[in-house]
């Protein structure tokens, strides 16, 4: 039998609903006209040295008025758990080039890591013709979601903050959606705390492959909430724990499978979910410990030079909250194989940059 003391609902500022936002759009900051400016210079000024974004340095120097802009992004990070920098002038700047302005603002936020086993630093979110869905089939062929077309459950990325830049948009559909995490907590606090034993003990996560042959292809247990503090943490990935249990060839019990359903149920309800619509030169940041992020299915344009397109930045920070989460939470899913490492990590392991991505 469970004891509902041991599971007292969260008052922190990331567990917010989208009616919160009805009027007000502290969460949205346009770039202004200075900040455009020094963008352009600062890429022009890459593009005549022909630096690539592992080779930018004194970001400060050359985007100074965005240092503050980003001072203002990490603290609501760290409180609400996200917001939409909009405006980046993509449609003057090649693809690259924008990926290279992304990184450099990235680095005003926090250290840039590795995403996948080819050990990319700036990942193309788009259509790669990859099946995905949370099926026995799926799970066995290591599919990741960003390479697909298919809806999205409500999911965080294994890193401290994820960001994604939109360079162009589906034909119709791929609409972003955010959660918070804790409101979701506390609604099962409050209906079904029944399930809260199972979540709080977590579950084994899925490598997908992507491990080195001498790291295990599973995690130990994650949990899906931790509290630290005022604040309840969460780490949550549906295809990765349904893909853990298949390997282990340990199937999720009726117990489990029904406290992950009422996770995925709550997650979608429409009093819970905010939906945004990328346009072109979006950034949208999201605190990968307090706010689930999801997308729609999409149709995308004929011609591939319109199709969906994103890069996704996956960001370390350092100082609180993050530095206070727990080593399970914050590492066991996000540091393994090539994932999880950032620059300066790479240039160790591999010697010069050639290779990174």
């Amino acid at each position: 039998m469970h004891n509902s003391t041991t599971y007292l609902p969260v008052s922190h500022p990331g567990a917010w609903r989208p009616s919160q936002f009805t009027a007000d759009t502290s969460w949205l900051h346009i770039f202004t006209d200075q900040q455009v400016v020094e963008m352009r210079n600062a890429v022009a000024d890459w593009r005549a040295r022909g630096l690539t974004f592992d080779a930018i340095h004194s970001v400060e120097e050359q985007l100074p008025s965005l240092v503050p802009l980003m001072q203002t992004a990490k603290d609501e990070l760290a409180t609400r758990g996200f917001l939409l920098l909009r405006g980046l002038p993509v449609r003057e700047f090649s693809d690259q080039e924008s990926a290279t302005l992304y990184w450099a603002i990235g680095k005003l936020l926090g250290r840039g890591t590795t995403q996948n086993a080819a050990a990319e630093f700036l990942c193309s979110v788009t259509d790669r013709g990859v099946k995905f869905g949370y099926s026995r089939g799926t799970n066995e062929q290591n599919a990741r979601g960003y390479q697909s077309r298919a809806d999205l459950n409500f999911h965080c990325d294994p890193t401290d903050v994820v960001a994604l830049l939109c360079l162009r948009k589906a034909l119709s559909g791929g609409m972003s959606a955010i959660v918070s995490s804790e409101t979701i907590y506390n609604i099962i606090a409050e209906e079904a705390p029944q399930h809260l034993p199972i979540l709080t003990r977590g579950f084994p996560y899925d490598r997908k492959n992507e491990n080195f042959s001498t790291e295990e292809p599973i995690t130990t247990r994650i949990p899906v909430f931790k509290r630290q503090g005022d604040r309840m943490s969460c780490r949550y990935a549906r295809s990765y724990i349904n893909g853990a249990a298949e390997k282990l060839a340990e199937p999720l019990t009726a117990e489990e499978v029904a406290a992950l359903d009422y996770f995925d149920t709550v997650a979608r309800r429409s009093d819970v979910v905010l939906h945004m619509a990328f346009e072109p030169g979006d950034i949208q940041l999201v605190n990968n410990f307090t706010t689930l992020h999801g997308r729609t299915s999409y149709e995308d344009h004929p011609n591939p030079e319109q199709r969906r397109f994103l890069y996704r930045l996956w960001l370390m920070l350092d100082g609180q909250p993050w530095d206070g989460e727990s080593d399970a939470l914050r590492y066991a899913f996000a540091r393994f194989g090539n994932l999880g490492i950032t620059l300066d990590e790479w240039r160790v392991r591999q010697g010069p940059c050639e290779n990174a991505r």
